[in-house]
């Protein structure tokens, strides 16, 4: 859980670089690092990593909103390299959103977990 938290935290200082600083090469490190990393994670968890296993437990509409944080970072990417800026921060704002819900959902599962209820 504690790894899937680090991503999100890469990605929002990110976010909040880019919207502070402007796409700069620094805070699209950023970005990138935290969906590496989470892709990696969401890839052990589907190659059935025992430590990763409360991943698979998820609500399905998290999953969903989860796996659209992937190609929309692709577009993401489409509209950076296009000097579309607006468009950029747009999709990174959704992005930031759904991943916000899918791991909201991922910790109220781990509370439940963790009480054993």
């Amino acid at each position: 859980m504690i790894l899937f938290v680090f991503a999100f935290l890469l990605y929002l200082a990110g976010f909040v670089g880019v919207l502070a600083d402007g796409p700069i090469e620094l805070w699209l490190w950023f970005l990138a690092f935290g969906y590496v990393l989470d892709f990696c994670l969401i890839l052990l968890a589907w190659l059935g990593s025992e430590k990763l296993s409360l991943v698979n437990t998820v609500r399905t509409p998290a999953k969903i909103a989860h796996y659209l944080v992937f190609p929309l970072a692709v577009l993401a990417v489409y509209f950076r390299l296009r000097p579309e800026i607006s468009w950029f921060y747009l999709v990174l704002g959704a992005i930031l959103i759904l991943w916000a819900y899918s791991l909201f959902d991922l910790n109220n599962i781990w509370r439940r977990q963790i009480r054993n209820e």
